[in-house]
C-alpha cells in the first residue's frame, strides 16, 4: 500500500510541478532561457525555487509528541494537532530573505540555506521521491522547451482541492509550437 501510495502521490505531484514550472517559464523569457542554458545544478536550482513559491502542498497536520516550549503559545502541549503553513514559512522573510515573493534562483545559494525550504516536508515526514521528481521535471522542461516556437497560448486554471494538504490541481492549459 505504501508504494502504491507512494507511486500515486509522486506521479500527481511531478505532473503539477511540470505544469507550474512551464507556465512560469514561458510566460518569463529570461527564467526560460536561463533554464535552458544552465547545468543540472542551476535547472534545478530553478526548480526548488519555483517550489518554494507554489508548493503543491501548502498545508500540512502534524501532532506534537512532547510539551513544545520556546514558542507562542508557550508551551504547546503534547498530542496537539497542529497545522502548519508551508507557504507562510517559504515566503518568511527571517529565513528566506529579503523579496521573498520574487523568483530568484540565487537564492539559496547567496544566503548558504538549503534550498529545499518545505516544500517536499521535513524530518522524518520528508518526500522520499523529492529527487526523482526535480530530475524527471529537469528532463522533461529541458526538452519541452526547446520545442521550436513553443509557446503559452492559454496559462492553466488552477483548482484549489479539498484542505488535507492544501494542494491545487493545474487544468486546461494550452501550448503551441512551430
Amino acid at each position: 500500500i505504501e508504494c502504491i501510495t507512494f507511486c500515486l502521490a509522486g506521479m500527481t505531484t511531478t505532473r503539477e510541478l511540470m505544469i507550474m514550472a512551464a507556465w512560469h517559464m514561458l510566460e518569463n523569457a529570461a527564467l526560460r532561457h536561463r533554464f535552458l542554458g544552465g547545468d543540472g545544478s542551476d535547472q534545478t536550482s530553478i526548480l526548488r525555487e519555483i517550489l518554494r513559491l507554489e508548493p503543491l502542498a501548502s498545508t500540512l497536520g502534524r501532532r506534537t509528541t512532547d510539551v513544545v516550549s520556546g514558542v507562542t503559545p508557550d508551551p504547546i502541549p503534547a498530542d496537539t494537532q497542529l497545522t502548519l503553513d508551508i507557504r507562510a514559512a517559504n515566503i518568511d522573510e527571517a529565513h528566506v530573505g529579503a523579496c521573498p515573493l520574487s523568483l530568484d534562483p540565487d537564492r539559496a545559494k547567496r544566503l548558504k540555506i538549503s534550498d529545499t525550504y518545505l516544500s517536499f516536508g521535513a524530518g522524518e515526514h520528508f518526500c522520499p521521491g523529492r529527487n526523482v521528481a526535480i530530475a524527471e521535471a529537469r528532463v522533461f522542461l529541458d526538452r519541452l522547451l526547446r520545442v521550436p516556437g513553443i509557446r503559452l497560448i492559454r496559462a492553466p486554471d488552477i483548482h484549489f482541492l479539498p484542505p488535507l494538504l492544501g494542494t491545487y490541481a493545474l487544468s486546461n492549459c494550452v501550448i503551441a509550437c512551430e
